[in-house]
Order: structure tokens, then C-alpha cells, then sequence
């Protein structure tokens, strides 16, 4: 058999590359060992992984370092006349790679000086330029840290010099056509080990934070990743203290603040434990349904419909009719919803920000509670996965290619009905350690391409016609069938948890991601549709044996309400600095009202909804509205001028307030670790 002649300039990339991995290799162990004493008890487990993900992190820099190299070598190697410049390329890169090295040498002192792996942040030391160099020399060994840098310059100029002379000592008999084969080759290979990861989705950074431990996540990550990683949201993002502290005396009333600091800007409440006889361990299901829109479902089209399980789950439940998403889209609602504060990013969304990965989750106070959060495609989706595992301590991720039984069927992963089968195993397997838990299910299957499954039990569709599906607020027949099979998914569910023994003591709650707009709609009032309040409306159902008693809840509430009132529910304590607040029990009397973040305009929309009441906000325009009104354009401010400044107040200081608290709600350090 003949050996397999790699030639020599495939050899020298590869050489490159693989040594720049394991100097980046080296370098985190390195970190390890100057700062071990942060790590956790028993780490092992979670340093296997740090290790593991950081290798592949490190994959993807030295695979971006490479890059230019082996375009220069491929070019070489069809074209001799070009190695004349191998002491430029290799002079480039002996700066590209003190480059480098000036980035992990800031690394270690920023993280000595503030407990952080650099970001790009760091740019706002160049805003006093002399003041920042006199620091660094005050502060660091500038000198010797310089000529270690020149040092690493020489080293890898001749590194390269030579390894571009040797990748052409011995040329081989290799023909164009073998050349650009190797040329693919080594293109794959370098793309694959940049992609990261086997999945539907590349290696993100929400990888890196795999645990709840801050330092095992500063462990995995890579510095200069992490710069471009966080490069996009520093300016988009930041907070405005001074118009925080302006609304302060509104919102921190509105939240209930107990010790209200407008100097401090404290938005602390601690929530106490009920009496024992009021606190329950009932199980907490929350389900997002993927768009249940208001305008969709069958309480505003009851002749269409389109979620007869949801109107018959709504009748013997607790159903919240003026309930609101703060933004339109999923991952919004999934931060929102975990944090309990409204994502109102301009970029972006908030999962997506390495920089506000670290916030605090009140359901870490149920610390004898198992957690789980299911989800039928990937986890990465939306760098979610660092929102969830960072922050929910000790959480059992199920996402595709971790259930037992699974079908994908289409882009999203596999059906929604497959998912709640398997949430359902996993949950009554689980439910025999006489633990109670707290889970999450994320539906996915009410999207485009509104795939039904062949194996669907027994769902049938209909065909109602296009006309009369855009006048109801479906874009087609198709999307209304869609509805329909979610709907019928969670009728399953519920068929299949009844006769679980997990059943008779959890409580669900039921809700969609976000509201979805519709031009037409002419099942819902016309100001809904014109003030696009359609794409934030969804319906809350608290269901399950728990609930004893049917209550239609008028009270306008909003998804960063969902799991203090789930605290409520089990009478237990917590504390809070988040916007969300329990409307139902334990805050009955606080004061109603939701924020409303449109994302998607130019310039984006700030609103507050208030019972029949809306302040509308755009740029330079603003009004106070009665949304479902017949004059609903009529603006109100001047006719209820105290009404319009109090609203608008609360608009805009919960605005305010939410950009504010991104960057103040860490976890406590006594949360506890995975």
C-alpha cells in the first residue's frame, strides 16, 4: 500500500496551527494555577469540561490566526514567484503574534485587578489614555512585560520564516488538481475545528458557561474571543445612571421597594416565607408556548376554534386576559421570563450578551427543588443555554439528542409533541426521588415551515380557506393548523401527565413566548392592531389540581411576573432586585401595569400598558390612548394630564431601570454552585 505523501506546505500550516492550540492550551493552565483558589469544592467534574469546551474555543482562535497563512501558502504553492515575500508574511506574523500575547498578558492583570476575563469594555481605559498608562506602570511589571512581548514578536518571526522555507524544501510531484485537493482539505478541516461543535449550531460563547461557578466559566473562556464576543454590545447596551435615578422614586413604588436608596439605586425587596400551613411543594411546569397570541387563540375566535384545549383548560383555571410580553421575540421572553426583567436591548437580544450572562434567578431560593428545562432543538439557540446553566443552579438541560425517543421534524427539532411525551418521562421517571421540581418546556413547532408530524395521534386538519384565515389573523390555513396541532400537543401532554403521579400536586403554567401582529385581525379591536399591541398580548393560564377555584384575571400583568407569582403560589421566601413582582398573592394590591419594548421599529417604541389605558412613546411622539377604544387614536394626555405623566414616568424609568439592572443583578455568592 502506498503511504500517503502529505506535502510539505499542508505540513507547515498544520504545524502552525496546532502549536498555537496548545500554547493557548498552555496559557490556561497557567490561569488555573495563578488563580485556583476561586474554584469551587470538588471541581473535577466541571474542570474536565472547562478543559474540553476551552480546547475548542482555543481550536477556533488558532483556526482564525492560521487563516491568512494558509491562503499565503496555497498561493505559494500554485505560484513560486510569490515565496519572495516569505520575510514580510513572516515578519506580520512575529507582530500578529506579540499581538496576541499583549492580549493574554492584559488578561491576567485585568482579571487580578476586577475578577474579569478582558472584554471589549477594556476600550474605555483609552478614554484617558495617560491616566490608564500611569496605572499600568504603577501597576504592572511594564517594562518586563515588554520585552517578553518583543521576545514572543522574534520567536514567532522565525518560527514562521522557517516554517515557510521547509514547507517548499521538498516540492513532490503534485499536479494543480492535487493541489487544490489538499488546498479543501486543509479548508475543512480548519472550518470544522472553527465551527466548534457537531450540532445544529456552532460552538457559542454561552458554552462557556456551563456552570454556575463564575470562575469555572472564566476558566473555559477564551480572552480574545471574548473580546468580539462582547464587542458588539457595549455601546449598543449600556445603562444610563442618571436617568435611572430620575425615575427612581416611581418605579422603586411601583415594585414596592421596602428601604427605598435613590442614591444607591437600590431595587432590593426580600419576599418572606409564608406561615407553614400556606407554604405547598407543589411542582412548577412552566410551558412557553411558541406564539399563543391573543388574537389567535379560540377566546378571540370562537368560531374558528383554533385552541379548543386551551379554552377548556382556561375555563377551569386561573386565566389572566390582559397579560403582556414585553418584546416580540422568543429568546427575549426566555430572559425575561428567567430574570424577571424585561429584555430591551437594542441589539441583539439580552441571552446574546456575554456581558449580562450573570444575573440572579429567584427560583434558586426552592434549593430543595429539582430543575429541569426541555427544549426540542438546541439550547445554543439564542445563546439561551448561558442564561439557563449559568444561573439556575444545579438545571437538567434535555434538548435533541438527549431524549430517549425523538423524531426531528423540521429545523426546530423534533415535534412538540414528541417533546412533551419525553418532559413527561423524564418528569414522572424523576418524580420517584420524592423531590419536587421546577421545569421549563419550550415549544418550537408553531413556526414556519408549520410541519405536522406523521406521527401526530390522531391529529386531523382543516381547511377553513386563505380569505378567512387573514381576516383572523393568520397569514395562512397552513399557520392556523399549526395552532391547532400545538394546541392539540398540549392536550396530549395533559392527557398523558393526568395519569402520572406527579400530576395531583403541580401547578402549570401556560403562556405564549410573545404576541405575533396581523394586519387584519378583525376578530380583536382595532387599536390593538393599529398600536401593533397584538404582537405583545398573550394569555397566562395557572392551571393544574392545586387550583381550586376558576378566576378570570383582568389585571394587566406582564411575563416577568410568571415566576414570582409561581413563588407566591408555593408561599416561599425570596429576595429580588428584578422588575417582576407577584400580582396574584403575596403583591395582590401592587399596582397594575406592563412595559412594552418594540424592538423592531426605528426609532423603538416605549409604552406601558395600564388597564384599558396605553402611553405610546416613539422618538419625539408620544400620547396616552385607549387601545380598545373606537377612538382609540384619540390622544388622552391632555384631557388626563396626571394619568399621562404617571404612566409615562413608569415607561420610561422601567426602561431606564432595565438597562440599569442588567448590569446589577449578579448572583449572590451564597446562590450555591452546580
Amino acid at each position: 500500500m502506498k503511504k500517503l505523501a502529505i506535502p510539505g506546505w499542508i505540513k507547515s500550516y498544520f504545524t502552525f496551527f496546532l502549536v498555537n492550540w496548545f500554547i493557548f492550551g498552555v496559557f490556561r493552565v497557567i490561569f488555573l494555577g495563578v488563580y485556583h483558589a476561586a474554584l469551587p469544592a470538588n471541581p473535577w467534574r466541571e474542570l474536565w469540561t472547562t478543559f474540553y469546551i476551552g480546547a475548542k474555543f482555543d481550536f477556533r482562535l488558532a483556526a482564525f490566526l492560521s487563516a491568512l497563512l494558509g491562503i499565503y501558502l496555497t498561493v505559494c504553492a500554485f505560484w513560486k514567484g510569490a515565496r519572495r515575500i516569505h520575510k514580510v508574511m513572516s515578519a506580520l506574523y512575529g507582530v500578529l503574534e506579540a499581538a496576541v500575547m499583549l492580549v493574554y498578558f492584559a488578561d491576567f492583570g485585568h482579571y487580578a485587578y476586577i475578577s474579569m476575563r478582558i472584554n471589549s469594555s477594556f476600550i474605555k481605559y483609552f478614554e484617558n489614555p495617560l491616566i490608564s498608562l500611569q496605572m499600568a506602570w504603577e501597576t504592572y511589571p511594564v517594562i518586563w512585560g515588554t520585552l517578553a512581548l518583543l521576545l514572543c514578536g522574534f520567536i514567532g518571526y522565525f518560527f514562521v520564516l522557517r516554517l515557510l522555507k521547509k514547507a517548499f524544501e521538498k516540492e513532490g510531484n503534485y499536479r494543480w488538481k492535487g493541489k487544490l485537493a489538499w488546498f479543501l482539505v486543509g479548508f475543512a478541516i480548519t472550518a470544522a475545528l472553527g465551527f466548534g461543535q457537531i450540532s445544529q449550531y456552532p460552538l457559542r460563547w454561552s458554552n462557556a458557561y456551563h456552570s454556575t461557578n463564575q470562575f469555572i466559566c472564566n476558566l473555559t473562556l477564551n480572552p480574545i474571543l471574548n473580546i468580539f464576543d462582547t464587542a458588539r454590545f457595549v455601546k449598543a447596551d449600556s445603562f444610563d445612571e442618571t436617568k435611572t435615578r430620575e425615575y427612581y422614586d416611581e418605579v422603586s413604588k411601583f415594585l414596592q421597594v421596602q428601604n427605598p436608596d435613590k442614591e444607591k439605586l437600590s431595587f432590593a425587596r426580600e419576599i418572606k416565607d409564608q406561615p407553614s400551613e400556606n407554604q405547598h411543594d407543589y411542582n412548577i411546569v412552566i410551558i412557553f408556548m411558541e406564539s399563543l397570541a391573543w388574537n389567535k387563540i379560540s377566546m378571540t375566535n370562537p368560531d374558528l376554534d383554533p385552541t379548543p384545549f386551551v379554552r377548556e383548560l382556561a375555563e377551569k383555571s386561573i386565566l389572566f386576559t390582559n397579560f403582556f410580553s414585553p418584546t416580540s421575540a422568543t429568546a427575549r421572553a426566555v430572559f425575561a421570563t428567567v430574570t424577571n426583567i424585561p429584555d430591551v436591548s437594542s441589539f441583539k437580544t439580552s441571552s446574546r450578551n456575554p456581558l449580562v450572562v450573570d444575573q440572579h434567578v429567584i427560583i434558586n431560593a426552592l434549593k430543595d427543588y429539582e430543575k429541569y428545562y426541555f427544549i426540542g432543538g438546541s439550547a445554543n439557540w439564542g445563546n439561551i443555554r448561558g442564561v439557563l446553566e449559568h444561573n439556575i443552579n444545579n438545571i437538567h438541560m434535555y434538548e435533541e439528542g438527549q431524549f430517549k425517543n425523538e423524531h426531528r421534524n423540521d429545523v426546530w427539532g423534533i415535534s412538540d409533541l414528541d417533546l412533551f411525551r419525553e418532559a413527561n418521562r423524564v418528569l414522572t421517571e424523576e418524580q420517584a426521588s420524592a423531590k419536587p421540581f421546577f421545569a421549563i418546556i419550550q415549544t418550537a413547532g408553531y413556526h414556519r415551515p408549520y410541519t405536522i408530524p406523521d406521527d401526530n395521534a390522531g391529529f386531523k386538519s382543516i381547511d377553513i380557506g386563505e380569505d378567512l384565515a387573514h381576516k383572523r389573523s393568520f397569514v395562512s390555513v397552513a399557520e392556523y393548523n399549526s395552532l391547532r396541532f400545538s394546541d392539540h400537543a398540549l392536550r396530549e401532554f395533559f392527557k398523558l401527565a393526568e395519569k402520572s403521579p406527579y400530576y395531583k400536586n403541580t401547578i402549570f403554567f401556560i403562556f405564549g413566548d410573545h404576541g405575533l401582529s396581523a394586519p387584519q385581525s378583525e376578530n380583536m379591536p382595532r387599536g390593538t392592531v393599529e398600536w401593533n399591541l397584538i404582537n405583545h398580548q398573550i394569555p397566562l393560564i395557572i392551571a393544574g389540581a392545586p387550583i381550586k377555584k376558576p378566576q378570570v384575571i383582568s389585571k394587566t400583568a406582564s411575563q416577568v411576573d410568571i415566576f414570582p407569582i409561581a413563588m407566591g403560589l408555593l408561599g416561599r421566601g425570596y429576595k429580588t432586585r428584578a422588575i417582576g413582582r407577584d400580582v396574584l398573592t403575596t403583591n395582590a394590591d401592587a399596582e397594575p401595569g406592563a412595559l412594552i419594548y418594540a424592538w423592531a421599529h426605528a426609532p423603538y417604541v416605549i409604552g406601558f400598558v395600564q388597564g384599558e389605558y396605553y402611553y405610546h412613546s416613539r422618538g419625539d411622539q408620544e400620547g396616552l390612548y385607549k387601545y380598545a377604544a373606537q377612538n382609540f387614536k384619540e390622544d388622552l394626555s391632555a384631557k388626563e394630564p396626571e394619568r399621562f405623566e404617571h404612566m409615562k414616568k413608569l415607561a420610561r424609568g422601567l426602561y431606564e431601570t432595565s438597562k440599569y439592572s442588567y448590569y446589577h443583578n449578579q448572583k449572590d455568592q451564597t446562590e450555591g454552585t452546580k
